[in-house]
């Protein structure tokens, strides 16, 4: 068993004793199984511009929320050609006022990379309703580490609203990535340093089954023909329209 196995295995070990604790009552349970015609984060692909599969779960307890979600990678080169990579998160939200504050902390653990490409990263922000719309801003902070060639921040806001009668909801995002150096590992979060993303789609969700379709793009020069490093991958940081079905228990 490799060193990332025995991490992954110790993180989901940690998960399942967290959620199934006998002090602990869940007060929440969601879970659910996605397939998309690629696996995009802040505008990139971690799947090679793949189709993509995944299964998460997420248990709310004592005013906490734990989450793990488990994602096809096939073979990413962003990712030093691992196959998955699980998402390990623990959050909670602050009600305050009008405002619903939101901290999170987030661990990435990658399958069968080439090498360790494990890291974290911590999250702040906070979300506002106004009839049907909701919207919000969030901050992930990722602090220096050797895996990612430094530090790194993503800004994001967003915006959603149901559509009143219909069982469809729309939504739009804007992103921009920065980070204090600009190296070969980096160079997975940042493919040519800083950049800016955006997102815009729609979905139908009839339980148990969403659909959804969206468009994602960067403002990252795609043509170059300079190689960066092996990581940054930009045949695959341009924009394109996705597809997704998710079936939720």
């Amino acid at each position: 068993m490799t060193g990332i196995h025995r991490s992954l295995g110790a993180a989901l070990i940690g998960a399942i004793a967290v959620s199934l604790a006998p002090q602990v009552q869940a007060q929440s349970v969601d879970a659910g199984v996605e397939a998309t015609t690629d696996e995009v984060r802040r505008g990139l692909s971690w799947s090679d511009g793949e189709v993509s599969g995944s299964a998460d779960a997420r248990v709310g307890f004592g005013g906490l929320d734990a989450s793990l979600r488990l994602a096809m990678l096939r073979k990413s080169d962003r990712h030093a050609n691992a196959d998955a990579v699980a998402d390990l998160a623990l959050g909670k939200d602050w009600e305050a006022g009008a405002f619903t504050l939101r901290t999170e902390a987030i661990g990435h653990v990658f399958t069968n990379a080439d090498s360790n490409m494990n890291y974290g990263e911590l999250g702040l922000g906070a979300r506002y309703s106004i009839g049907p719309l909701q919207v919000g801003g969030m901050a992930w902070y990722a602090p220096k580490q050797d895996n990612i060639g430094g530090d790194n921040l993503h800004l994001r806001a967003t915006a959603d609203a149901g559509l009143p009668g219909f069982p469809v909801s729309v939504f739009a995002a804007l992103g921009y990535t920065t980070g204090d150096t600009q190296d070969s590992r980096s160079a997975r979060l940042r493919p040519a340093g800083d950049y800016t993303d955006w997102k815009v789609g729609a979905e139908f969700n009839q339980f148990p089954f969403t659909f959804g379709v969206d468009y994602v793009g960067t403002d990252i020069d795609v043509a170059q023909t300079v190689s960066i490093s092996p990581f940054a991958d930009l045949k695959h940081a341009g924009d394109r329209v996705l597809a997704r079905v998710r079936m939720s228990f």
